[in-house]
């Protein structure tokens, strides 16, 4: 049976675009590189939920909310309601409270039946769900279990439609190199729709057993399609061995991302490979310095790339005057609010929605005063914009020239152990591969 799209006002339709257009630009700055795998998965048709890890707070709903071509409606926590302004504007931009037990307050009666008897009708107009059902956001790259809510709503929704509503659930894996970190990574992988009516039978004999029974279906689509490295030690393993790694043998993104799912699926479950990882980290942080150091201590070419970043100096200051600034405000607000480190990204990008184009603004406008006409001046901000890219390589070039400084000025009973500790995970990745 046909079913309209969820009625959305014009006026609506036209802010959640202008705020997509804004929030594309804003995410391809704050990422250096951003790669989504699976998208022949997102563009579908009719309701559905999708649903997210969430390692990164309000970031996680930007990427997943750019890749799906439909409005989408988001649960988001009930403290977030509690003021009458933001209860005013949060209700019209697409979001339905949800109430958490760590949301409450004394004396506050925990009741959600709102929230599903929402959903439910958003669902039955052809509405798209954004739920991230882990519940909270930490910055582990491990998937923490799921909650029931996303398949309460599923099975609900379709039990009472006679399971004729076709409604689908969309997992996306989001995997962050640095989820609070400005030009760092994100990996968005999407896997194929999972149908509530597929849990009809177990359903209509024990309600209970097949929303436990979906919850922990959709916890292993999400640990299958982000990086799962089942808890912190697995974690600093994985993120050693991808910075050796690509040390060594330098991949594309998804190459690199394929790359890590098979260091989940093979050397993770080794403890002996795991403390390995762990002692070679050991000794990179009583150094004080980054694996790179050790990768390239003994490889020619030091010269030249002292000479090249003696010749590149000029170019580089004149792109950190210009970006300075713009990229300093975001950096420092965030540091002012001292929020949990999860919610950087989140603060820095927000800032840097205002604070970029003002910026632009004020250059533009001191350029047209200073005599420049409109095209030189655009031609001029175009340069100065492009030159960001320089400015990043020489600041990456530059850290690891004083980095292999310092290596130079350790002892060599100071070293050995920690390129004792390399060779030993060297070992272990060359076996693994």
């Amino acid at each position: 049976m046909a079913r309209k799209n969820a009625p959305i006002p014009l006026i609506l339709r036209l802010i959640y675009a202008f705020l997509r257009a804004v929030v594309w630009l804003s995410v391809r700055v704050f990422y250096r590189r951003r790669l989504v795998l699976g998208r022949e998965h997102l563009h579908f048709d009719g309701p559905a939920i999708v649903i997210i890890n969430h390692p990164s707070t309000l970031m996680d709903v930007l990427n997943a909310a750019l890749e799906v071509d439909q409005e989408m409606f988001f649960l988001a926590n009930y403290g977030l309601f509690r003021h009458p302004v933001s209860r005013w504007l949060l209700t019209r931009l697409f979001c339905i409270p949800v109430m958490r037990a760590e949301d409450m307050r004394p004396g506050e009666e925990r009741d959600n039946s709102q929230t599903f008897e929402a959903a439910f009708q958003h669902l039955e107009r052809c509405g798209v769900l954004l739920i991230a059902p882990e519940g909270t956001s930490w910055m582990n790259r491990f998937v923490r279990p799921l909650k029931t809510g996303t398949a309460r709503i599923a099975l609900g929704a379709e039990a009472r439609n006679g399971w004729r509503l076709g409604l689908k659930i969309m997992p996306i894996g989001l995997s962050y190199s640095a989820p609070h970190r400005f030009r760092s990574e994100v990996v968005l992988n999407a896997g194929p729709a999972v149908y509530a009516a597929s849990w009809r039978a177990v359903w209509e004999t024990d309600p209970a057993a097949a929303i436990e029974g979906l919850t922990e279906y959709l916890e292993k689509q999400l640990k299958h399609l982000s990086l799962h490295a089942g808890d912190e030690a697995g974690e600093q393993a994985l993120t050693l061995w991808e910075e050796v790694l690509q040390n060594e043998q330098p991949l594309p993104q998804q190459a690199a991302f394929e790359r890590s799912q098979r260091l989940v699926q093979t050397l993770l479950p080794d403890a002996k490979a795991v403390r390995a990882a762990i002692e070679y980290r050991k000794a990179l942080e009583q150094l004080g310095l980054p694996d790179a150091a050790l990768s390239l201590h003994r490889r020619k070419g030091r010269l030249w790339r002292r000479i090249g970043l003696l010749m590149g100096f000029p170019l580089f200051a004149l792109g950190i005057a210009f970006w300075f600034l713009p990229c300093f405000i975001p950096y420092w607000l965030n540091k002012r609010l001292r929020l949990y480190v999860g919610y950087s990204a989140t603060v820095m990008v927000t800032a840097g929605i205002v604070v970029f184009p003002l910026y632009g603004w004020a250059i533009f406008r001191a350029a047209l005063g200073a005599g420049f006409s409109a095209g030189e001046t655009a031609a001029g901000m175009a340069a100065l914009t492009a030159l960001g890219a320089f400015v990043e390589r020489y600041l990456e070039a530059y850290r690891l020239e004083r980095a292999l400084s310092a290596l130079s000025a350790k002892t060599p009973s100071e070293t050995d152990w920690a390129l004792n500790a390399r060779a030993r995970v060297l070992q272990t990745l060359s076996e693994a591969f």
